[in-house]
């Protein structure tokens, strides 16, 4: 669409941007998709999505606090809308796999430690 009055390098410029945009967004969701292949590529941004609290309230009597917990769930939240948009099945994959660890780790904690000197 040729805007009135616009220079046509400009416009060629902003097609350029454009295409570029889009290749850089598409190549965003490819490697996501690439990482999230993997059950080590999704513990860790996994790990990464539960560590900016994404599922707890940000709320804090303290603005300073709040803000700073905010923004953690603001970078969480990127993760999570990037993971919906390329590939969503992976992140009810991730939380159940997430959960079997957990219950796994902690089978683990609740079994007798071996005596090692036998």
């Amino acid at each position: 669409m040729k805007r009135l009055g616009m220079d046509p390098r400009e416009d060629e410029q902003r097609k350029l941007a454009d295409r570029l945009a889009d290749m850089q967004d598409a190549q965003l969701l490819q490697d996501v998709r690439t990482v999230l292949a993997t059950p080590e590529g999704r513990r860790m941004v996994w790990l990464f999505i539960q560590a900016m609290n994404v599922d707890v309230s940000a709320f804090n009597p303290n603005a300073m606090t709040q803000s700073l917990k905010i923004g953690r769930q603001e970078a969480g939240q990127w993760w999570l809308h990037v993971i919906r948009d390329s590939c969503p099945e992976r992140e009810a994959q991730m939380r159940a796999e997430a959960n079997t660890e957990e219950k796994r780790l902690l089978a683990q904690l609740q079994q007798p430690e071996e005596d090692d000197d036998e």
